[in-house]
């Protein structure tokens, strides 16, 4: 049985995302692929059990019969960091993860493991990235998501560095177009040269990041006022509709389709959003539009979210989601699992790894 244990030097770098394609594709040439989240810092509660979201997801996806409670073991929630602070009683965190490693890999060819949301995370139970690799003997896979050369390049060495030879090594991720050539050249050529080996180099691509309207009515506890429009649609882009309607409506053709945030009797703001790319207009404070308003809305296939929250709290509620490549979306996993195919080397990975 071979293991491969994914992570990320920062959040938000694509880390689900890619061990769910490596997944996907092991099982596509003919292996038992399990899953393993050893230490979850991003609690999600499903129906009375806390778990992990990304776990439960990653799980059903690849068809495995498991409870994600085993998937993800040990769910780091607001009671048990109170409890540790507190100086009660440590638990040997490290022995349960090996026990259900143990489990999990019962009639498996590859076990991936998914590392926490970021490199830092986890050291208060000692559950780090390094102290997992090393208590499971296991190779390492890093994420980098792209935000400057120099960020990337220090990100690599920096990753390097930490693991050590547990580092098999990285997959840089959301590189923007205009940096593609030198990333792919000269800054994966210095890697290489560096003891840091490079597997693939992924474009950016907002629709990975995009957020379904589904997504959004749950994360704003939205009520949808067109019914006769999906919830599939897809939202890249936001827009905050609160300076004058001249100013929106340049801001608004720049910007393809997204969401517009604005309050409910702001119709002048409503009307110039549904004359451009928009596949949501999310209203704030209760505040109910016109009729002219929705029936436009429908018309044009756009979604009209109320919310109960004000402006300020609609945004950051929705910044907590917003970027991160979720999924669950088909034509999304779909165009995710098509770019690991072409930017890629699979061939390089899986010999490394002894898949």
């Amino acid at each position: 049985m071979k293991a491969l244990y994914v992570t990320a030097v920062v959040t938000y770098s694509g880390k689900t995302a890619l061990a769910l394609g490596i997944g996907l594709k092991l099982q596509e040439m003919g292996r038992r692929v399990g899953y393993m989240k050893p230490i979850s810092t991003q609690p999600f509660r499903l129906g009375n059990k806390l778990v992990d979201e990304d776990a439960d997801f990653v799980g059903r996806t690849l068809g495995l019969d498991l409870p994600t409670e085993l998937l993800a073991p040990i769910i780091l929630d607001d009671a048990k960091i109170d409890s540790v602070l507190s100086g009660a009683p440590a638990e040997d965190y490290m022995a349960r993860v090996k026990e259900t490693y143990a489990k999990l890999s019962e009639g498996r060819d590859v076990l991936i493991l998914e590392g926490a949301a970021s490199m830092r995370e986890g050291y208060i139970i000692g559950l780090n990235a390094m102290s997992i690799a090393e208590a499971l003997n296991v190779p390492t896979l890093g994420v980098v998501r792209f935000r400057s050369v120099l960020m990337l390049v220090d990100d690599a060495l920096a990753l390097k560095a930490r693991m050590g030879d547990h580092l098999l090594g990285i997959v840089i991720n959301s590189v923007p177009e205009d940096q593609l050539e030198a990333v792919r050249g000269k800054v994966s050529a210095f890697l290489e040269r560096n003891g840091v080996r490079v597997y693939g180099v992924l474009p950016s691509d907002p629709r990975l990041m995009s957020i379904s309207v589904a997504e959004l009515i749950n994360v704003l506890e939205a009520k949808k006022l067109t019914p006769q429009v999906g919830d599939e649609g897809l939202i890249e882009t936001l827009s905050v509709g609160a300076m004058n309607v001249e100013a929106a409506t340049q801001q608004f053709r720049r910007l393809q389709r997204k969401a517009v945030i604005t309050g409910g009797d702001r119709a002048d703001i409503q009307a110039a959003a549904l004359e451009t790319s928009t596949t949501a207009l999310v209203l704030t404070g209760n505040l109910q539009p016109s009729s002219t308003i929705l029936k436009h809305a429908e018309e044009r296939g756009v979604a009209v979210l109320l919310v109960p929250h004000n402006t300020l709290e609609t945004i950051e509620r929705i910044e907590k989601v917003f970027g991160k490549t979720r999924l669950a979306h088909p034509e999304k996993l779909a165009r995710f699992r098509e770019s690991l195919d072409v930017n890629l080397n699979w061939a390089r990975l899986f010999a490394d790894l002894g898949a």
